[in-house]
């Protein structure tokens, strides 16, 4: 059996993790919120809100310059640790080094087609929210005029902000600063590269079912089906935290990628691709969530699988999270 992803994380990401989920859980006195999959039939809005002026927002990149290649960004060396990046994330994000990951399942280890095939891809680097959005950050983001308001009653203010569809979760990350991740980064993110664990190089020891690794889901970590029925403050199961430091990537609830959905191309990559995202409708004309809610079972949890739903759709299961591209100037 392999490993857990747990047992080769170094100390300092661990250290980073729960530094972070103490600044924004507890210095800013937020309460964490869940919703789970049970309720599916909120109306959703068109989130048409414009976010202010900040800027124009990231948008993942293949060429980052100077600071984009090889060892200079992050790719893992040949004994398998990772370099210092002289690039950062804004507090509260984790900073996820360019190089490859092992995408998608082959046939047999799951009934999901649109999975298949596993794959390689390569991503240049990034930084992804450590936690969900919560209800308090997003309801901030309203009162300021650069979302609109949500489909449902807010969740308490620690619980992940909800019933928000694919148009108001693109405008929060926006009025941010920050972008929704591609289907791509998410999964990278919830999996970890093929850097974490020795040799540097691709193999099945990164074929990590869960973001804590391949042992079954319990309670501790994730807000899955059985574990309260509802959402839960964010962070609340660091036991389940995923190889950069990000809670909740397994469970409470499901978070929207910038994809849209395609059930076959994954075929496009097949042979290997690098910072893939389908940035136009395919013929379902539907985004994707990924991570799985309070409501889900166990298959619904892994980091592979992919479920697409109308970008209209809200539902109190369904929320988000931000990434963005690092940054250079400790000021920016």
């Amino acid at each position: 059996m392999r490993r857990s992803i747990r047992s080769y994380l170094h100390p300092l990401v661990v250290a980073l993790a729960a530094s972070a989920a103490t600044l924004r859980c507890g210095d800013a006195g937020l309460s964490l919120v869940g919703d789970g999959d049970a309720d599916i039939g909120d109306d959703g809005g068109s989130g048409d809100a414009q976010p202010e002026d900040r800027g124009e927002p990231d948008q993942p990149d293949a060429d980052r310059g100077a600071n984009g290649d090889a060892d200079a960004d992050g790719e893992a060396d040949a004994d398998g640790e990772a370099d210092v990046d002289p690039r950062t994330c804004p507090d509260g994000m984790a900073f996820v080094p360019a190089g490859p990951f092992v995408r998608g399942s082959d046939r047999g280890e799951s009934a999901d087609r649109d999975e298949e095939p596993e794959h390689i891809a390569t991503l240049s680097a990034y930084c992804i929210d450590l936690m969900e959005v919560t209800a308090a950050e997003y309801r901030a983001c309203v009162a300021a005029g650069g979302c609109t308001a949500p489909a449902c009653d807010y969740r308490p203010d620690d619980h992940p902000a909800v019933c928000v569809d694919w148009s108001r979760s693109r405008a929060y990350c926006e009025w941010t600063g920050k972008r929704l991740p591609t289907e791509a980064e998410w999964e990278k993110a919830a999996r970890g590269g093929c850097e974490i664990v020795p040799p540097p190089s691709c193999g099945p020891e990164d074929e990590r079912t869960y973001p804590w690794g391949d042992e079954a889901p319990t309670c501790d970590r994730a807000n899955w089906w059985g574990c309260g029925g509802n959402t839960d403050r964010v962070g609340a199961r660091p036991a389940g935290f995923g190889p950069y430091g990000a809670y909740d990537m397994a469970g409470n609830v499901w978070e929207w990628v910038a994809d849209w959905y395609d059930a076959s191309y994954h075929r496009e990559c097949a042979a290997g691709c690098t910072d893939p995202q389908r940035p136009w409708p395919g013929p379902w004309q539907y985004h994707i969530t990924r991570g799985g809610a309070w409501g889900s079972g166990a298959d619904n949890l892994r980091v592979a699988n992919r479920f697409e739903y109308d970008p209209a759709w809200t539902s109190r299961s369904v929320g988000l999270r931000c990434a963005r591209n690092p940054v250079t100037d400790a000021s920016e």
